[in-house]
Parts: C-alpha cells; structure tokens; sequence
C-alpha cells in the first residue's frame, strides 16, 4: 500500500487536473468529428471509397506541416508553461509573437508546394489515376487553410500551456459546426449551390478554417487571454531566451518531422500492401484519433501541473504530480479501449462502402483501441520529459525508437508482403513495435534527470 500511494492524489488534485484536461479533450475529440464528418460525407460519394481515399491521401502532407509546427509549438509551450509559473507574461507573450511569425511563414512555404505540385504529392501514396485526380482538385485548395491553421494552432498551444482552454473548445465548436454546414451544401449541392464533391470538402473545410482564425484574432484584439496581437514584443526576448527556444525547438522539430515521416512510410506501406483497403484503413485511423484526442488532454496537465511546478523551482511538487497523473493516465486509457471498441462496432455502418471495407475498419480499429492503454503512458512519458526542456530523451524514444524498429518492418512488409498479408495483421505488427517504447520510456522518468527549471538559464 505505501508503494502505492504516491500515486494516488486528493479529490482535490483530480478535480484541477480534470479542469485543465477536459476543455484540451473535448476540443481535440471535436477536431476529430471536424474530419469524420469531412470523411463520412466524401465517402458517401462512391461505394469504393475512392473520394475518401484520394482526401486521405492529399491530407498526408498535413502531417509533415503539423510536425513541423508541433515541434515549434511545443518549444514554446514548455518555456511558456514555466515563464507563466515564474509569473512572467512578457516573455510568454513574446514567444507567443515569436510562434505566429515563424508559423505563418512554415504554413506558406509548405502550402506552395501542394499548389505547385499536387499531382507528384498525390503519387507519392498511391497510383490508382482517379483517386490522384480528385486528390489534386482537393489539394488546389486546401492548401490555403495552412495559414489560418497555423495561426488558430499559435493561439490554442499557448493557452493551452497556461490553462486556458475552455475558450478553444467553444471556438472548436463552431468551426465544427461551420465545415459539416458547408460540406453538406457544398459536397452534395444544397441551398442552390452546385455539387462539388471533393472540392466541396476542401471549401468547407478552408471556410471553418478562416472562421476560427477570425474568432482567435477577436478574442487576441479584446485581450481576452494575456496574450496580445501585439507581435513587436518578440523583439524584447533576450539573446538567451531566444537561444533556449532554438536549442529546444531544433531538436523537437527535428523529432516530429521525423515521426511524421515515420508514419506516413507506415501509411505507404499500408498503401501498397493493399491500396483497395486504404478507405478502411482512414476510418480505422480516424477512431483512433480518438484516443489522440483523450491523451492531448493529457499534455495539458502535464503543462499545468508540472511545467509550471518546474518554472516556480518547486521540483518535489512537480515529481508528486507526475505520479498522480500517471495512475490517471493509466485508467483513462483503459476506457478508451471500450469507447474505441463501441464506436469501431458503429462508426463503420454509418459509411456508404462496401461491406468488406466495413469489416476491415472494424478489426483496424479493434487492434488500435487495444494498444491504447500503451499509447496513453508513453505520451505521458513524452510531454513530462518535454515539460523539463528534456529533448534529447525525448527524441530518442520517440523518432529514434520508430526509425530503428517500426519503420524497417513496415518497410520490409510493404516490399516482400504486397498482397500476401492482412492489412489489419500489418496495422497489429506496427502497434505492437510502437507502443513497445512506453518501458523504456517509464524508466528514464523514474530516473527523474528531466526534473529541471530551463528558465533560469535564459
């Protein structure tokens, strides 16, 4: 029983880490229904799934833009989280400008190239001539909703790091609410407009897009958080605050686009081993999200309850708090194991696919809510390592771990295997090799080498 105590936290301590957790959670699980609603009414479009495929398909590229500004963000939001706990809003401000400038102009370069050369992105994934076809008319658009992403994404990271998060959820909301209005009129034709199909969905989704931008720079103009419009105090960070962010930012950059490009060879692997299953494959992917959405929820407490604990330089405090959330973390993921199960059993047959698609989801999804439990304590594992400026860790288990492991056995079954192996026995061996790294990774925050206060050396 005394071992197990530490691990069990007050009413009290659940009640604030739940508070932070459930806006961050409900937000990233309305994010999810934003892309299941733009998939359930793409895939109604044919029996085989082709539309969902080739809006799948042009999305991949996303990944790398969000790894990118994932790893930028997340450089931010750690320094923010303590600079908020030493009760310093002028720095957090000023990385706050620094985020948007950075991120609009990563938003615009990648957006270039999806205009300029959509069809060799589109056949980067798949060869199947329709499916690259719609997939270049969707991406001649929503290339553009980059930019107001990134500059939604700013603002929902770094209030995230100090706490904020209810107001995100609302705006999430209505963004929701905005695209499946404009997809159901612009994908089918409603209201006078004509049918779009797949150019519809990009429309709507780049029109939600531009609303949540707008709502943010409202509430950023009012002062409705501590963070302003104002982007000229990025230039009063000092020459160690900006030296802190890069040497944070480079290595988590360099991380995530290594972990997006680990996934998207595991997406093309699934690709060749069958690309008729690929619309299975994304309504799989996108329960899944699911349990993405749970453990984001996650990364905020840790930002809260242990970033800001590490800032004000009270180190016991902020270790305590990693056990408590732990055994938390532990019990939300087994419930997402039955919420990914029942939804995996249901979400199928609301698709206008064939019944063979159907059944592949089903099992897809059934081997990504098992290993969710794993998943949920190595992403603890990750935000806490990250929350201490612990990079280097960080990067080892997450990209360096993938690159030596998954990503050649997803490889050497995309090369040997085309056709002679389930899709769903292939999504069971990358899972099982992924989620491998949650041992190694409770043993380096066991050791506690992460628990460190960056802002005393900025």
């Amino acid at each position: 029983m005394q071992k197990i105590r530490p691990f069990i936290g007050s009413k009290k301590f659940y009640r604030d880490a739940l508070k932070v957790m459930i806006p961050v959670t409900v937000q990233q699980l309305i994010n999810t229904l934003f892309n299941m609603v733009d998939n359930l009414m793409v895939g109604s479009l044919d029996v085989n799934g082709l539309a969902m495929s080739a809006v799948t398909v042009a999305n991949r590229p996303y990944t790398i833009f969000w790894g990118i500004f994932f790893g930028m963000s997340g450089a931010a939001g750690l320094m923010i989280s303590q600079y908020f706990g030493a009760k310093d809003e002028k720095t957090c401000q000023g990385l706050f400008a620094l985020q948007t400038v950075v991120g609009s102009v990563v938003a615009l370069l990648v957006g270039l190239v999806l205009a300029f050369f959509p069809e060799q992105v589109m056949r980067i994934f798949v060869s199947d001539p329709r499916t690259v076809e719609l997939g270049v008319k969707y991406l001649r658009i929503i290339w553009i909703s980059y930019i107001p992403t990134a500059l939604s994404n700013v603002f929902v990271y770094s209030t995230r790091a100090v706490g904020q998060n209810k107001v995100c959820m609302l705006v999430s909301m209505i963004a929701m609410g905005t695209n499946a209005l404009c997809n159901y009129v612009l994908i089918f034709g409603h209201l006078g407009f004509p049918a779009m199909g797949v150019e519809g969905a990009a429309i709507g989704t780049l029109i939600a897009r531009v609303v949540e931008m707008c709502i943010y720079i409202v509430l950023l103009s009012r002062k409705r958080t501590i963070f302003t419009m104002n982007m000229t105090q990025m230039l009063r960070l000092t020459a160690g605050q900006i030296k802190t962010f890069v040497t944070r930012a480079i290595p988590l950059i360099f991380n995530e686009v290594l972990w997006t490009l680990g996934n998207n060879i595991f997406f093309w692997s699934y690709a060749r081993i069958s690309e008729a299953s690929l619309p299975a494959l994304t309504i799989g992917e996108q329960l899944a999200m699911i349990a993405y959405a749970m453990s984001m929820g996650t990364a905020s407490a840790v930002a809260v309850l242990v970033g800001a604990e590490l800032g004000a330089n009270r180190f016991d405090q902020a270790k305590a708090n990693c056990k408590k959330l732990l055994s938390l973390v532990v019990c939300i993921g087994l419930v997402c194991v039955v919420v990914c199960c029942a939804f995996g059993i249901i979400l199928p047959n609301l698709f206008g696919i064939t019944q063979q698609l159907r059944t592949l989801a089903m099992q897809i999804t059934f081997v990504m809510g098992v290993f969710a439990p794993m998943n949920f304590v190595y992403s603890f594992c990750f935000f806490c390592l990250r929350a201490g400026g612990d990079t280097r860790n960080a990067m080892l288990l997450d990209s360096g771990y993938m690159w030596v492991l998954p990503v050649p056995a997803a490889m050497l079954m995309a090369f040997f295997l085309p056709g002679r192996i389930a899709l769903p026995l292939a999504v069971l061996v990358i899972q099982f090799l992924n989620t491998a790294k949650s041992f190694p990774a409770l043993m380096i925050l066991r050791k506690g080498t992460w628990v460190r206060n960056i802002t005393e050396k900025a």
